[in-house]
């Protein structure tokens, strides 16, 4: 039988501060929880597009991806400050989502 994990997700600040307190959700196993965040860091992003992903540009996507700690971030492709038109690939950290395993 797979280990549980536990998802928590968080919605933070430019300045790395919490918006609000992390939401924490149980999943059947590590894999599910993945699959969880993933989803959950995509729909946020989708949701408030003007906050998650600051200067997107227009047409441009974004994507959820996982950096070397395990967490949760989305990349996306910003507008140039000196050229609008053209973009440039960044990951905006202001929704973030975890799992770790627990007992």
């Amino acid at each position: 039988m797979a280990a549980k994990a536990l998802l928590v997700l968080s919605l933070v600040t430019a300045t790395g501060d919490p918006m609000f307190p992390p939401t924490l959700l149980e999943q059947p196993s590590l894999e599910a929880c993945q699959a969880a965040a993933r989803t959950a860091v995509e729909a946020m992003a989708a949701a408030h597009p003007e906050k998650a992903m600051p200067s997107m540009l227009k047409g441009g996507k974004f994507a959820a991806v996982q950096d070397e700690s395990g967490v949760w971030m989305i990349r996306y492709d910003r507008q140039q400050r000196t050229d609008p038109n053209q973009g440039e690939a960044v990951v905006a950290r202001t929704v973030r989502a975890v799992c770790r395993p627990v007992g």
